[in-house]
């Protein structure tokens, strides 16, 4: 029980800060031109430094075996729900415009803010050391995978020019350096370390506020989106941790890393979607519907979650 109200009181500061950006857009604290060049910060420096840290300043990593076959079953994870978000899309007939922005949507979860307590609450801090290494792919996939979904969309459906450089950036750079310094059992660096989590730390309320900034864009009746976006929200929260659970359950021994992967798996929509909306021109309309539907929805679907995984475990 104790755990739920934890659970419960991050979904609570999720939605205050949220709050905050909304009311700083109607005071205008906020204007289109500040998210965006708030999304550029985070992006370019905060993100990449948060990234990089989370290994500097961890107390312990895995092992070696450990790591490799945590990596692996995280790889083989998001070829699954790639594979969903396709499907699910498809079936959809979804126009275009939104199709990137769903796609997105379905494969990538808000682990950071939400997962890595709610992970913490259910399985204990043994949890976030596999968490960690479970999230290395999705930082790497969430922006090139990601960026190239959401550059399908563009604005009012308008397909944004990619090249290579379009996924050239210095979080990649961060991500690509994150996993050689856990491969190579590099943590616990000093005064490097706290720098770069320091920096880091701007990320998520950055990100919250900015989240909040785009919802006030939309008239209040629009917040909640269309009956497709409520599927694909149903789909993100409820059809994904089932659909990982029924694949990996037969394959992976390790119970902790099983739970690892299914709960990870029913997180809300990232918060990061709608800064990599303003970045390469994706629809920040729809995402920031899909991030407070998830939102909300989560409020029931985490702690059913919580309840299928201790009836099952």
């Amino acid at each position: 029980m104790e755990g739920l109200f934890s659970i419960f009181g991050q979904m609570v500061t999720l939605f205050s800060i949220i709050g905050v950006g909304y009311w700083a857009k109607t005071r205008r604290f906020m204007t289109p031109e500040f998210d965006r060049m708030l999304s550029k910060l985070i992006l370019m420096i905060a993100l990449p430094a948060l990234l990089v840290g989370s290994v500097l300043t961890a107390e312990h990593l895995p092992s070696l075996r450990d790591i490799l076959v945590t990596f692996g079953v995280s790889c083989a994870s998001y070829v699954v729900i790639i594979a969903l978000a396709y499907l699910v899309t498809g079936a959809l007939r979804t126009p275009a415009g939104r199709r990137g922005v769903f796609k997105f949507m379905v494969c990538f979860g808000n682990v950071g803010f939400i997962g890595f307590p709610v992970l913490l609450a259910i399985f204990g801090p043994e949890a976030l050391i596999y968490a960690t290494v479970f999230n290395l792919p999705f930082n790497l996939l969430v922006f090139t995978v990601g960026a190239w979904f959401l550059t399908q969309d563009g604005d009012e459906g308008k397909k944004v020019v990619v090249t290579w450089r379009t996924f050239v950036s210095p979080t990649i750079g961060a991500c690509v350096a994150a996993i050689v310094l856990t491969l190579a059992g590099i943590h616990q660096v000093p005064v490097l370390g706290d720098a770069c989590a320091t920096l880091g730390s701007l990320t998520t309320p950055a990100s919250l506020l900015i989240v909040g900034s785009s919802l006030a864009n939309l008239p209040a009746r629009e917040l909640v989106g269309t009956p497709r976006l409520w599927v694909v929200a149903l789909t993100r929260l409820v059809a994904a941790p089932l659909v990982m659970w029924a694949i990996f359950h037969p394959l992976v021994d390790n119970q902790l890393l099983l739970g690892v992967i299914v709960v990870i798996s029913g997180m809300p929509v990232a918060t990061n979607g709608t800064m990599l909306c303003y970045q390469y021109g994706g629809n920040a309309k729809v995402m920031a519907q899909g991030t407070f539907v998830t939102t909300i929805g989560s409020l029931a679907s985490i702690p059913l979650l919580v309840s299928f995984l201790g009836a099952v475990m």
